[in-house]
């Protein structure tokens, strides 16, 4: 628990990177075989699963599908000793060299390529408004939106107001929340890394609207329609 929430930290501010780290690393894992690609700007490639890491001295974080998992590294000669996290024992990886990495390249790119999805898909402002009046008086409303910026930052915003009369009476509410980060996303989920420290995972879905063809970002079920110009998906 202890470096989950370090790590959380980590992760709100700039990603803290070791150099000697980058490269790709090869091993195994529960008689498996594991391919790991750490890049220069903070993402990388697990088994052809997009990640982002970040490290502060000897912890190294990966944010992936499954969530956030802290682990310890130390570099020993040509190899990566890491535990801690999810792993059972220690598990050590090798340095991949070309003659190692032949006959693999290939088949990672293409899992890779197939669960990836391009930022720029869905860079846009995605909104879903909601609105309800009482037969007996007043109603209420609610706007969210959010935006998906290509280099991999959001923001978000959502206003809800409620108001109610009769009898000579009346009462009313609004408030308003937002927003910002990281995000990633896979074919089939966003991951949302708040400044604030907190991850969340949505299952996501692409549709188009029913009476308009507006393509639609849906979280959860909850559909939210282009706020510009889109082409249907």
């Amino acid at each position: 628990m202890r470096y989950l929430t370090v790590a959380l930290m980590l992760f709100a501010s700039a990603p803290l990177l070791a150099d000697n780290l980058v490269g790709q690393w090869l091993g195994e894992l529960n008689g498996q075989s594991l391919n790991l690609q750490l890049n220069a700007d903070s993402s990388g490639i697990l088994d052809g699963n997009n990640i982002q890491y970040a490290t502060q001295g000897s912890l190294l974080m990966i944010q992936s599908d499954n969530g956030l998992m802290a682990y310890s590294f130390k570099l020993q000669g040509g190899n990566l000793l890491v535990q801690g996290g999810d792993l059972v024992a220690p598990l050590t990886l090798h340095r991949a060299t070309a003659r190692s990495t032949k006959g693999k390249t290939n088949a990672i790119a293409k899992q890779a390529t197939a669960n990836a999805l391009n930022p720029a898909l869905l860079a846009g402002k995605w909104c879903l408004v909601k609105s309800f009046s009482a037969n007996t008086g007043g109603g209420s409303y609610s706007s969210t939106c959010f935006v998906l910026e290509a280099n991999g930052r959001y923001s978000y915003q959502s206003e809800r107001s409620m108001d109610a009369y009769g009898g000579g009476m009346w009462g009313g509410t609004n408030s308003q929340s937002g927003d910002a980060g990281q995000w990633t996303a896979t074919r089939d989920s966003i991951t949302a890394i708040s400044d604030s420290g907190q991850t969340n995972r949505y299952r996501l879905e692409l549709r188009n609207h029913p009476k308009n063809n507006d393509p639609m970002i849906c979280l959860e079920g909850d559909c939210y329609v282009t706020f510009y110009q889109k082409q249907p998906w």
